[in-house]
């Protein structure tokens, strides 16, 4: 439930940080469900869908998926009765959706038959979500606890649907489910923090950033045990294929027909539909996070003006509202991110979460209310040099430096869980996508063994985008070495080319450091 938007964010002389309940957030587990998402919808009129989720893989494995899809009833969605049934309509519909159309070995579809598209659209609309698969689909509600005696931790997380039936999927999404999970302290911890900026209460920001930091940490080292039981061949070849749109994508350059919801067009043509895919960008915490630090990411390849007097800050010290002026920091100029991408995937985030993020963005201003804190500009209220001595600038108290080194050790905590990101992608996407195989999907063909006498060596080397293929071959007893470059632009599945696109993220969280 959202939060009654005509109602003003502040009053004259108090802030209240707004409920996260009433952005359907747990202040226990963050953006994700407080109880189990449901494993079954309990209407037996659904049990088409559920039947079918049921013998999933092993229709997938005979190639008999579509088969069985075309002969299923359009199913009513007015007999879901609770957000928990919708959203496990549209974890079921979603999975149906990208095995109908991606299918295993064989040709992509480019079209989605009616007794899936028309219920796939109305539950989408219901949780104001795109008609894709997305991050809270395979993350946020596809998830179990092996023993409800049990906290919410990731030895104690089953999926409940995966495409590939393989441990390696899996672990994938269970990794980041235990993620979100810490979104509850982080996101806690964030309203806290702001509250305090409102209050002018240091003490309380300083220990709610190191909390914000903690957590981080925390989300980091969780993130490192991906490559303890997730294969990057299973699921660079098995599993990512699945996650991906129709928008930016070669195997369906036009999109998507969802048979039954649109028609045609004025010219009698069928209509396409163009969806991002899912992707970890699709992260609520996330975004979130980048939101309570300032964090602000642009364009690939472009970067904000900066003032060289000011060079990390939109205007100097005296130009930022001074401590308590609450009606200031309302309007502190935040605005949807300024990255494209960023801006386009938050279709794919469920609507209270993108409704959040929005509304937290017009009272998040940490950073601004450190900088005029620690730099408090005394020459305003004062008249001579001598009353200028005498108001010392926070900067120099102990008070001041743990509050910028709180922010700071927070961007660096970023920036670390940004450089394990790289590192995931750097072994999961660009090294399996330089192996070869089959670019157009479906399996990495098995490559017999060759005599390496006859056909020389080949040793890649990747430097960022660019691939140097050194080629060693024997010919009449000499040895004939040749290179060759090439620049590949290896997409997300949400369509960016992902290397310049993450490395700009790091960087712009550093960036926001205060000096």
């Amino acid at each position: 439930m959202a939060p009654n938007h005509s109602a003003p964010l502040i009053s004259e002389n108090t802030f209240n940080v707004p409920r996260l309940e009433d952005y359907d957030i747990s202040p226990s587990t963050g953006f994700l469900p407080s109880i189990p998402p449901l494993e079954c919808l309990p209407d037996s009129y659904y049990e088409p869908w559920e039947t079918l989720i049921s013998m999933f893989h092993n229709l997938m494995l005979a190639g008999r998926l579509r088969e069985y899809v075309k002969r299923l009833p359009i199913l009513k969605t007015d007999r879901l009765k609770t957000p928990e049934e919708y959203r496990r309509a549209f974890l079921v519909l979603s999975f149906i959706a990208h095995g109908y159309v991606w299918g295993k070995y064989e040709t992509v579809s480019d079209r989605l038959p009616a007794n899936i598209a028309i219920p796939w659209v109305e539950v989408s609309k219901y949780l104001d979500v795109a008609p894709i698969i997305n991050h809270a689909a395979v993350v946020t509600w596809n998830w179990s606890l092996l023993f409800s005696d049990e906290p919410f931790k990731l030895n104690n997380l089953a999926t409940l649907i995966t495409f590939s039936n393989t441990l390696d999927e899996s672990w994938f999404y269970l990794v980041t489910t235990a993620i979100e999970g810490f979104g509850g302290r982080a996101l806690t911890s964030i309203m806290a923090a702001i509250q305090a900026t409102y209050d002018g209460n240091n003490e309380i920001l300083i220990n709610e950033l190191r909390n914000i930091s903690s957590t981080i940490f925390d989300i980091n080292k969780t993130l490192q045990k991906m490559f303890k039981k997730c294969d990057p061949y299973v699921f660079y070849w098995k599993v990512r294929p699945y996650l991906s749109g129709w928008e930016n994508e070669d195997r369906l350059p036009k999109g998507l027909i969802y048979e039954g919801v649109d028609g045609n067009d004025e010219n009698g043509n069928p209509i396409y539909r163009r969806y991002i895919g899912g992707s970890a960008g699709q992260s609520a915490l996330i975004q979130a996070l980048d939101i309570a630090l300032s964090v602000k990411h642009y364009p690939t390849g472009i970067k904000p003006h900066t003032n060289s007097s000011c060079p990390r800050y939109t205007s100097c010290s005296n130009g930022y509202p001074q401590p308590h002026d609450i009606h200031q920091y309302v309007s502190n100029g935040h605005t949807e991110p300024q990255q494209p991408y960023l801006h386009r995937i938050r279709q794919n985030i469920p609507g209270p979460h993108r409704r959040f993020l929005e509304d937290l963005a017009k009272i998040a201003d940490i950073r601004n209310y450190i900088i005029s804190t620690t730099n408090y500009d005394s020459s305003v209220n004062t008249s001579s040099s001598d009353e200028s001595e005498d108001t010392c600038l926070l900067r120099e108290t102990d008070e001041a430096d743990d509050l910028i080194k709180a922010y700071n050790e927070c961007l660096n905590q970023m920036k670390d869980f940004r450089k394990t990101h790289l590192n995931i992608v750097n072994f999961y996407i660009i090294k399996q996508a330089r192996r070869g195989g089959d670019p157009h999907f479906n399996a990495k063909e098995v490559t017999p063994p060759v005599d390496k006498d006859l056909v020389g060596n080949n040793e890649i080397t990747a430097v960022s985008n660019e691939i140097i293929m050194t080629t060693t071959k024997s010919v009449n007893n000499e040895i004939i070495t040749t290179t060759t470059k090439s620049i590949e632009i290896i997409k997300g599945t949400g369509g960016t080319n992902l290397i310049p696109f993450l490395e700009q993220m790091k960087d712009e969280t550093l960036a926001q450091k205060i000096q």
